[in-house]
């Protein structure tokens, strides 16, 4: 019997019993079930599932997302347990998720990016490895003797075979398993890290990946990584895995390549070509030779009545010599020997071979070879099957048949006659399935492509190709876009990042010189809110901009209004994060916003206003973001779904905390968490991933804190955090680290919590180029360090720090770090340059109209005054300072100052209203026991008592009535 959470579940019986309970669960859903407990925790991708629970039956893939929700179901409270890992397939937790606490948070995150353990994603071969059984064996000698090995050889000669066998070979001996990049569709050795990242699980990454981010998150792992096809990308592979392997000593590199990597400490291994006969006695154990055992399995595989008489193994014998034992040439000749028969082959083969090498064949260097081979299998082809395939060389990744099939029709072809060329191409090993699903995608061998596109560019025919591979991509996400109220934006975000090699070449060719700007900006304005969702915000950015500037410079009655309004969105919303909501970002949501209105398109409206009104308030303009969340709330009620008016509410929200109006903020946050219901209220507009009730949550800890609930905010924000994390959205992510866990635990002087949220905040920003955080991050340092009390402050580096956030204008949490900042200067005895901060914060509370942190501000400047011996103005902003608290119903803040005025009461002998004042403050907060704030302000009471002890209670009594 096993034990998952609430669930015991007898695998021998195929029952399942929850508090002695039977539980229902269809035969299909408990076939899944099985395969994922088998797993131990590992990925179980959606291909092997589908093999196993219907072996002999082509079934969509909603189908297994159905039992997937049967499953999660049956499971209750502990439904969280199976992971869905995008565009891959899923694994079952082994342990139920963490509560609330921020180091299970942080181990959450690096589950999410590193979810491979014990396992891989080598691609399926269904044919045996033959002729190679010592050149695996000496791959794996090498790969435990060095951290680096890199396997060389010719096009075709199968370097990318033999490193799969080894590492297939090694699986068992990996506890972290095996990440398999293949480098073969990086068009560019910028993005040679995103394919790095992905198949280690991480998420793509925008310009600002960082390579020693991904060696850290890595580090210590007993993991092999193969770099598939490096030559083109030489230098970027060679930084990889010098970066990889020293991550830790049991780290491997296993690279192939056309040319060594030339790092430290690398073994080079040269993949020879299979044996062949020698032309001395061609005769002599012709069967015996690896390159005839290779080229008879795949003949017998496409024709088991290939002939295999002393006449056939004497003719395959000659055609692997003069092949020269390549690998890809022998299948290419294999597969022809099948269908046009060994004699003909042997002699048009040998023809093609005298034409190319003008009789000296073993003159020339190999790669010619295998151009001939290439050359003679192409020849070959009926005219269809050469046609689409010189077209299909333009898609540098996998493609769908439905891509294949838009680019025939271009060329005149029929789906018939597309679908009949394809399955030639695949049957003759030009064209290769990517994988094994139910709906498999299709790709080249590169050599293949490099010579597909020679061809193509021969034929003059490089432009029109590149023109039907871009318009390919705009009518397949323009029907996505379309379509997604019936499938989940999840999925589409999964098959867009299948795509996005291919749609990155689209857009350079597209907005190149010789390319298509028209086609480029229609592109752009369907796949650039993909980006976005994916968090290559700066990717976004710059295409974005590329395609508006496009557009700008052509017909602009030719760029349809909906087109521009949403590169205009992708644009704006990309610029908060990567510059800050600075003058030029608010312009561009006003703009977004004048489309809309102009086109009378109210879902964009909306999305303007829900810009305008997120980037008014990372500005600090508390004022402003109530009156566009108010007016947003204006136009939700135009539409029917309730939708929009609950995200009305948390905008509202979110807006009274910062303008101090906290119950109301409260009320505003619990209505829409109370209504919201993920599966009905989801604003399902690729480009605007967020997730609201995640949002609101986060916002709903900061509200509980001013109210005076530390520990229950620090818990709520806990729990945002975790469910960011499963939202696996970095935006998300930062949000919920930067606007509220670091903020919380700084305010409450948790330390150990502000450090490791702020190493997480760090490590996502970073990894997405959300260049925002990255200054605030610096604020919040110092802000910590200013925490610790051992030494004083580098108030050089603090005032740095705020200077590059105020050149940002990204001023949220500006009131809080000036009151820290001017804090540390007080220590510093800087009282002048104190007052000066503490007023600029303040002025800025009037300008914006912001009041959250207002009492706090009152009561820093109470605490200079007081230090300057300025008790009567002190006694006054202290008396500010809990006045501002109790408008709010902030009981912390409260509580602060009536503790400072309470010690100003101390030193004049106002003891009797001192502890008046401190008894109702601690009276509002006596649920709260153990939160810090009620701790001091208790030792201060117990202080007081004393005090009026040793004076009498009779002599304060009298004092207080002026007797």
């Amino acid at each position: 019997m096993i034990q998952i959470g609430q669930l015991q579940i007898s695998i021998e019986h195929r029952e399942i019993r929850s508090h002695g309970e039977s539980v229902r669960l269809g035969s299909r859903a408990f076939d899944v079930l099985e395969l994922l407990i088998a797993a131990e925790g590992a990925l179980v991708s959606k291909e092997e599932i589908m093999r196993h629970v219907w072996p002999n039956t082509i079934v969509e893939e909603n189908n297994l997302q159905v039992h997937i929700a049967a499953i999660r179901k049956a499971l209750g409270a502990d439904r969280g347990r199976i992971v869905t890992v995008p565009g891959r397939g899923y694994r079952m937790a082994v342990k139920s998720a963490a509560p609330a606490g921020i180091a299970d948070a942080k181990e959450g995150v690096f589950t999410a990016l590193l979810s491979n353990s014990n396992t891989h994603n080598l691609p399926l071969y269904a044919s045996p490895l033959v002729g190679r059984q010592c050149a695996v064996a000496d791959v794996l000698a090498n790969i435990e003797a060095a951290q680096i090995v890199t396997l060389v050889g010719s096009g075709g000669i199968g370097k990318t075979r033999l490193a799969i066998e080894a590492a297939r070979q090694m699986l068992p001996r990996l506890t972290d398993g095996v990440a398999f990049v293949s480098l073969a569709p990086v068009s560019e050795p910028r993005f040679a890290l995103d394919a790095l990242a992905m198949a280690l699980g991480m998420k793509i990454s925008s310009t600002g990946l960082s390579l020693a981010q991904i060696a850290h998150e890595i580090k210590g792992k007993r993991l092999l990584i193969v770099l598939d096809n490096c030559e083109h990308v030489i230098d970027a592979a060679a930084s990889m895995a010098e970066a990889l392997a020293a991550a830790g000593e049991t780290m491997r590199v296993l690279a192939t390549s056309r040319e060594a990597l030339r790092v430290r400490d690398e073994i080079v291994y040269p993949v020879l070509s299979l044996e062949v006969p020698s032309p001395e006695n061609p005769g002599d154990d012709v069967l015996q030779m690896s390159a005839v055992q290779l080229f008879l399995a795949r003949a017998r595989a496409a024709d088991p009545q290939f002939s295999s008489d002393e006449r056939s193994v004497f003719l395959t014998g000659e055609v692997c010599r003069h092949l020269d034992g390549i690998p890809l040439a022998i299948e290419l000749a294999a597969a022809r020997a099948a269908i046009l028969g060994l004699d003909v082959l042997a002699a048009r083969l040998d023809d093609r071979l005298r034409i190319l090498s003008g009789g000296y064949r073993t003159a020339l260097p190999r790669h010619q070879t295998l151009k001939a081979t290439l050359d003679w299998s192409y020849r070959l082809l009926d005219n269809s099957e050469r046609a689409i395939l010189r077209w299909l060389g333009m898609f540098v990744d996998a493609f769908t048949f439905d891509s294949a099939n838009y680019v025939g029709a271009q060329l005149g072809l029929t789906q018939t006659e597309v679908l009949n060329a394809l399955s030639g191409l695949v049957s003759k090993s030009l064209v290769i399935r990517a994988d094994g699903s139910a709906s498999p995608r299709y790709r080249l061998l590169e050599t293949t492509r490099a010579y597909v596109l020679q061809r193509l560019d021969d034929n003059g025919e490089r432009g029109a190709a590149a023109l039907a591979h871009a318009k390919s991509f705009c009518e397949r996400f323009k029907r996505v876009r379309h379509e997604l109220m019936v499938t989940s934006l999840q999925d589409d975000l999964a098959d867009f990042t299948r795509e996005i090699g291919n749609v990155r070449a689209a857009l350079d060719w597209a907005f190149s010189a010789t390319g298509d700007h028209g086609v480029g900006i229609e592109l752009a304005s369907i796949v650039v809110p993909y980006l976005f969702d994916l968090a290559l915000v700066d990717e976004c950015r710059s295409r974005a901009r590329v395609a508006l500037d496009a557009a700008r410079d052509a017909n602009t009655s030719s760029f349809p209004p909906e087109a521009r309004l949403r590169l205009t969105t992708s644009w704006a919303a990309a610029l908060v994060y990567t510059q800050g909501p600075t003058p030029q970002t608010m312009e561009a949501w006003s703009e977004v916003l004048a489309l809309a209105v102009a086109a009378g398109h109210a879902g964009f409206e909306t999305r303007a206003l829900c810009g305008l009104r997120h980037s008014y308030q990372a500005a600090g303009e508390a004022r402003q973001a109530l009156v566009v969340a108010r007016r947003f709330e204006a136009l939700a009620g135009q539409f029917t779904d309730p939708t929009h008016s609950l995200i009305g509410r948390r905008m509202e929200g979110v807006a009274l905390h910062y303008a101090g109006e906290q119950r109301m903020a409260r009320r505003n946050l619990e209505e829409m968490l109370s209504a919201w219901v993920p599966a009905d209220h989801r604003w399902n507009t690729i480009g605007f991933r967020f997730d609201q009730a995640i949002v609101a949550r986060a916002l709903f800890a900061r509200v509980t804190w001013a109210l005076g609930d530390t520990a229950g905010a620090m818990r709520l924000a806990g729990e945002a955090l975790e469910a960011a994390l499963q939202h696996d959205f970095e935006l998300v992510t930062c949000y919920v680290l930067g606007d509220v866990f670091v903020p919380l635990a700084l305010l409450t002087g948790d330390r150990a919590a502000a450090e490791r949220g702020l190493e997480m905040l760090k490590s996502t920003s970073s990894r997405v180029s959300l260049s925002i955080w990255h200054t605030c991050c610096a604020c919040y340092d110092e802000y910590l360090y200013s925490l610790s009390g051992e030494e004083p402050p580098s108030l050089a580096q603090f005032r740095n720090a705020l200077d590059e956030l105020r050149h940002i204008d990204f001023l949220a949490q500006l009131t809080m770090l000036l009151c820290q900042f001017a804090r540390a200067l007080m220590r510093a005895e800087q009282y002048t340059e104190a007052l000066t901060v503490i007023d600029e914060a303040l002025q800025h509370c009037e300008d914006t109209g912001e009041r959250w942190y207002y009492a706090e501000l009152c009561r820093a400047k109470g605490d200079v005054m007081r230090a300057l011996h300025r008790d009567a103005d002190a006694a006054a902003w202290f008396t500010s300072a809990l006045d501002s608290a109790r408008r709010q119903s902030a009981s912390v803040l409260a509580l602060r100052a009536a503790s400072s005025l309470t010690r100003l009461w101390i030193e004049q002998d106002r003891l009797g209203e001192a502890r008046r004042l401190l008894s109702r403050a601690l009276a509002r907060l006596s649920r709260y026991p153990a939160d810090p704030d009620v701790q001091n302000g208790r030792a201060l009471l117990s202080e007081l008592e004393a005090r009026i002890a040793a004076v009498g209670e009779r002599d304060v009594w009298l004092a207080c009535i002026g007797a």
